[in-house]
């Protein structure tokens, strides 16, 4: 949107139904780089505040030997959670996976780029995503946006809170990316003075028609439909069909 001069206030309202799929974690395996679909593979490459790259030492020494699966990437996040410490104003728009390693501060976004980070040094397929909390840690103040991650396992994107600081099951995602690069919360050009934003968040029960309040669980769970496991594709070469 463009502004003149002046004040501009912006608002939006929306009831949002939030499905979740929910499964044992126990049976969630990671997905090798040969049944990746295209799409995924992106996100086990370096980006702008994600340098995979320059982890992938440490991200061996500290979980190269675990046994694969979802059990391994909550070691990940319980990994970040014990080294990084959440506090708030600590980083700033520059702050990457590895200016938390050295700091041992920062904010979600912060934890969110490390786990990442850590993940794809593993050839794990990790992503950003970006959305509104409820029933953030009450000595953090008022719902807020949120940093979070999405790792794919068993061809669906699991959802994954490093920094702790929220009930996972009540994120509203706005997008996802490689890195906070990609999914600012917004992106403002010329000479704008900004106010904190304001987030009301109230969750609705009706647990006649199944809507339960957002809780901490144990089980993994994702708000993504998931990727078909087997697809065949054809292409005829020389008029002779071949499959992939």
């Amino acid at each position: 949107m463009h502004a003149g001069p002046g004040d501009l206030k912006l608002s939006y309202t929306a009831t949002v139904d939030l499905l979740h799929h929910f499964a044992d974690p126990a049976l969630i395996h990671e997905v090798p780089i040969k049944d990746m679909p295209p799409e995924v593979m992106g996100y086990i490459y370096p980006s702008r505040y994600c340098q995979s790259d320059r982890l992938i030492k440490l991200a061996n020494n500290e979980f190269g030997k675990m046994p694969q699966g979802y059990s391994r990437v909550q070691t990940i996040q319980d990994w970040v959670k014990r080294h990084v410490k959440f506090t708030l104003h600590s980083t700033n728009s520059n702050t990457s996976a590895v200016d938390t390693i050295i700091e041992q501060v920062g904010v979600c976004r912060d934890f969110a780029h490390l786990m990442i980070a850590l993940c794809r040094a593993l050839n794990i397929p990790a992503r950003f995503a970006t959305g509104t909390d409820y029933g953030a840690d009450p000595t953090l103040g008022p719902s807020d946006f949120q940093a979070y991650v999405e790792v794919y396992l068993g061809y669906r994107w699991y959802i994954f809170d490093p920094s702790g600081t929220g009930i996972p099951m009540g994120f509203v995602r706005f997008g996802t990316g490689r890195d906070a690069a990609d999914v600012a919360f917004a992106t403002i050009f010329g000479g704008v003075r900004t106010h904190a934003a304001v987030i009301r968040a109230i969750a609705v029960e009706d647990q006649a028609n199944g809507l339960l309040l957002p809780y901490h669980c144990h089980e993994a769970f994702s708000t993504d439909s998931g990727t078909p496991v087997a697809v065949t594709n054809v292409i005829e070469v020389n008029g002779q069909p071949m499959l992939w």
